[in-house]
């Protein structure tokens, strides 16, 4: 029989718990209801108290959020007191300090889990911790209560209605995303006054047996620096569950008596269907947007209310919802009104189209002069385009258009080449082949900063450098793996004279069918040969030449230019060169880096007040020509994450690229040894997963 408290445990668990001798209640729950609470400071006190009492056929428990200093004064200060109604209720708490998750396994009341049950609770909290660390969540105290596992994650909210309501929507998402019928998230870990297992303690529930057994609680792993995560994370969970949907009679959609089940039978979607504590959920075969998307990776859930929600856990998926999943299938099934007034006003003529065409003067089916009508009927390729990543640009402008030529120019040190290496990630996550030419980076260096970018935050380990962050060997060998035949990197030691060069990108464009090409930069490349009088001159044949190849080959050249020095803040007639550079191209972005300057130069040139959006982020794409949809002065706000070195479209975003899709088999597999019963630091994959 193991003691009934580890005292070392304990004061480990105070020491990293409430290590600046914050108050906290533990509380002793026995069998008959005769129970124990108790205040205190520090673990010394609540050991001697501990030692005071009987321990036998209990569990012990601990608030874990901050109390109102008043309650210290109550009966039951520094010392345990039985059946008291003082006990820390809603009201006592200031704010939350921690998001807890529990795994439990799912048993008969009243016992305690076996081997092959707690084993499940440690697969599930496995998934859940990676799910976690790469939406963006800081590292958590992970921790084993006896009978399940705990995940605690730092977040300083103050005790409000709200963020009540945000604590307890967050679980109930997680619970629909990852609870099982034989292991489940605890819901009920939401409100303050909640208690959680004091670590050290040992849990007795049921009978002792060999099946069965009694253990002891424990934290297993405590990051080197316990940092906050920002409640915007929270928030980001929540919107995965559905809001209850506006009823519109027109669409035939009622909420409540909806077929769900009959519409996934008619539209041939399998599902294993499975209850919920909200409703019910349907795991999907294969996910409606991607069939690659298989194992489990995708839902559709329906709460009690009626309202239904989509969810897939691949990058790809990221933003599509339940409305996006039966617009997929039923294009009209929301908008069949909007549908019908866009066919009154623009005039759906396809089906009204004449019997003969304009006469043909030169070349058959190749009039000098087309009409409208024959323009409407021609068979055409359509335009594609690769995704940029940045949500504003790739809606505004449909990403980036082949055929085209874009610029892109900025400041020193304002995230361009950040920008360039996450398209170029985005475009081979997408299945896009890119090449890259970069003239002032070595091929280590480029493959180093974009690493990080693929590896994100939750891969990112640190040196003992500040700031500096670098990816284990196995996690690049993943990344390059996953890059495969999709990404090119030009080889600098070929040399840079763009007579010579230019034959290889368009050999390069052809043999590798190339959809995007990045060059950074223009002033990289010796283009003297192209006009030997003016370097004016050569630029503009520079930039001709390029959209000579892009139009050729419907490949997307993308090129870095850098501006002359600006009088005032960086506009498009600042870029090097002459106007006719400008002109050339399709499009044109500038990057900003958001400091002083940015702030200031912006309120002279603009009158931007205090208050403007872009002031909030680290850097700001400016969208200063399209060609095709006329948009300009546009200003795209992106938010600097230090650990990747990545430019995200909000202050929460987290990508999750492909080559984690691909490893998730071999990360399963890496539990360290060592760590007796929990968490092991798998440092290859920067994994923390149960023994």
């Amino acid at each position: 029989m193991e003691p009934y408290f580890d005292e070392t445990e304990i004061r480990r668990t105070i020491a990293t718990l409430k290590p600046n001798g914050e108050l906290f209640e533990v509380r002793v729950i026995y069998s008959d209801g005769k129970n124990l609470s108790g205040y205190f400071r520090d673990a010394e006190t609540l050991i001697n108290a501990l030692h005071r009492i009987s321990l036998t056929g209990c569990n012990v428990y601990m608030t874990l959020h901050h109390l109102k200093e008043e309650c210290f004064g109550r009966e039951q200060r520094e010392r345990f007191v039985r059946s008291t109604r003082t006990a820390t209720s809603d009201s006592d708490v200031t704010a939350y300090e921690w998001f807890v998750m529990d795994f439990d396994p799912a048993r008969p009341s009243g016992t305690s889990s076996t081997e092959a049950q707690l084993q499940l609770a440690k697969t599930q909290a496995n998934k859940v911790y990676r799910y976690m660390s790469q939406i963006g969540f800081e590292k958590p105290i992970t921790a084993l209560s006896g009978n399940g596992c705990h995940l605690l994650y730092r977040i300083d909210l103050p005790c409000t209605a709200d963020n009540k309501k945000i604590v307890e929507k967050t679980l109930k998402a997680m619970d629909v995303l990852f609870s099982e019928p034989d292991s489940k998230v605890d819901t009920t870990m939401f409100n303050p006054a909640r208690i959680c297992k004091l670590y050290g303690t040992l849990a007795q529930k049921g009978s002792n047996t060999a099946e069965q057994p009694f253990r002891m609680s424990r934290i297993l792993t405590i990051p080197q620096e316990i940092k906050a995560t920002s409640p915007r994370y929270l928030q980001k969970i929540c919107a995965t569950l559905p809001e209850q949907p506006e009823r519109k009679a027109y669409n035939g959609y009622s909420p409540q008596t909806f077929d769900l089940e009959g519409w996934m039978t008619k539209y041939g979607i399998i599902y294993q269907r499975q209850e919920w504590s909200e409703g019910d959920k349907y795991k999907l075969d294969c996910c409606p947007f991607d069939a690659n998307h298989k194992g489990k990776d995708a839902m559709i859930f329906r709460r009690k209310d009626g309202s239904i929600g989509f969810h897939c856990f691949h990058n790809s998926c990221v933003g599509k919802t339940w409305r996006d999943v039966r617009l997929l299938f039923e294009p009209d099934a929301y908008e069949k009104r909007e549908q019908e007034a866009k066919e009154r006003m623009y005039g759906q003529r396809n089906r009204d189209k004449p019997k003969e065409v304009a006469p043909m003067h030169e070349e058959k089916d190749n009039p000098i002069w087309e009409n409208a009508i024959y323009i409407l009927d021609k068979k055409t390729p359509e335009d594609t385009f690769v995704r940029t990543g940045v949500d504003l640009i790739d809606r505004k402008m449909r990403g980036l258009k082949k055929g085209y030529v874009s610029l892109i120019s900025g400041l020193r040190a304002s995230g361009k080449s950040s920008v360039l290496s996450q398209i170029t990630l985005n475009a081979v996550d997408d299945g896009n082949n890119v090449g890259v030419f970069s003239g002032e980076l070595t091929d280590k260096n480029f493959m180093r900063w974009m690493n990080l970018q693929a590896a994100g935050k939750a891969y990112a380990v640190p040196t003992q450098y500040d700031g500096f962050y670098t990816v284990d060997f196995k996690v690049r060998k993943k990344i390059a793996d996953w890059l495969g035949n999709r990404f090119w990197l030009y080889n600098n030691d070929y040399g840079r004279r763009y007579a010579q060069v230019a034959k290889e990108l368009e050999k390069a464009i052809e043999d590798k069918k190339l959809d995007l090409l990045i060059l950074d930069n223009l002033m990289a490349f010796d283009i003297s040969d192209l006009a030997q009088d003016s370097k004016w001159d050569a630029q503009s044949k520079f930039v001709l030449d390029l959209e000579r190849m892009a139009k050729r080959y419907n490949v997307h050249i993308l090129f870095v230019a850098h501006p002359r020095k600006a009088r005032g803040f960086l506009r498009l007639d600042d870029i090097s060169g002459s106007n006719d550079l400008v002109n050339a191209v399709d499009n044109a972005f500038i990057v900003h880096r958001v400091n002083e300057d940015y702030r200031r130069l912006t309120k002279e040139t603009f009158g931007w007040k205090e208050s403007h959006p872009t002031y909030e982020a680290s850097n700001v794409i400016e969208i200063a020509k399209d060609r095709d949809g006329g948009t300009q002065d546009v200003f795209v706000p992106l938010y600097y994450e230090k650990e990747s070195k990545r430019l995200r479209n909000s202050d929460t975003e987290n990508v999750i690229y492909g080559w984690v899709d691909g490893a998730d088999s071999d990360m399963a597999k890496k539990a360290g040894k060592g760590v007796p019963d929990g968490f092991v630091p798998v440092k290859d994959d920067d994994e923390v997963v149960f023994d």
